[in-house]
């Protein structure tokens, strides 16, 4: 994939760097280029100097061809701006925007901006490892109680069907995960203990699984 991702901290490096390493094709969008020293010296993208939101920038780090455009600058209004430049001027099939402002996300759903809400994410995270520990927390979504999570089979639930883990409305399975092997698996897939399972649920669904899966996961 083609990916051009506007803004060039902590955030924006760590997404090109993840992205390059797994042979995407990565430029990155900075105000000025001290921004890319994060980026460490293999980095093997291209690094842009310029505003995310400007229609020349953008151009010149290869947005007319991108799969995928992603602004994680510090500014709410400039990752706003940037996205609407690149679904309009480029038609870029991906555009999610960093969202630091929980009040601006119904503006943001009004423009039709796909976007991470990034204190909603942390505190929802710090939650998890505090109060329900043995749902490792992958990310929830707006405007529902649905979220994807991560559980790992306990001692008490090893023997047990897939499907008795999965309650309709509820909860769905997508994977498990055993050693080194990942499962799509079928209703009668028998668990063991140790096995990640990866869910969608709603939350509401949590207590009924419980006595399926291990009190801490890490």
């Amino acid at each position: 994939m083609r990916i051009v991702i506007a803004g060039c901290g902590r955030v924006g490096s760590d997404l090109a760097v993840t992205f390059a390493d797994r042979d995407h094709d990565v430029s990155v969008i900075g105000i000025d280029d001290s921004d890319f020293e994060r980026l460490g010296s293999t980095f093997n993208g291209t690094t842009h100097v310029g505003l995310a939101h400007d229609v020349g920038v953008q151009r010149d780090a290869g947005m007319e061809h991108a799969d995928a455009f992603v602004a994680v600058t510090p500014s709410d209004n400039t990752n706003l701006m940037a996205v609407q430049v690149a679904k309009k001027a480029f038609d870029v099939p991906r555009a999610l925007a960093r969202l630091d402002d929980p009040a601006r996300a119904e503006s943001y759903r009004a423009l039709d901006v796909q976007f991470v809400a990034a204190s909603t994410l942390v505190s929802r995270v710090i939650y998890e490892e505090i109060v329900d520990e043995e749902f490792q927390y992958h990310v929830s979504f707006s405007g529902g109680d649905v979220e994807v999570v991560e559980m790992k089979v306990s001692e008490a639930g090893a023997g047990a069907e897939l499907g008795e883990l999965e309650i309709d409305g509820e909860v769905r399975v997508a994977a498990v995960r055993r050693g080194s092997h990942t499962y799509v698996p079928a209703p009668d897939f028998q668990l063991r203990e140790g096995d990640l399972v990866v869910a969608a649920m709603r939350f509401k669904a949590r207590s009924k699984l419980r006595r399926f899966v291990e009190e801490d996961v890490r």
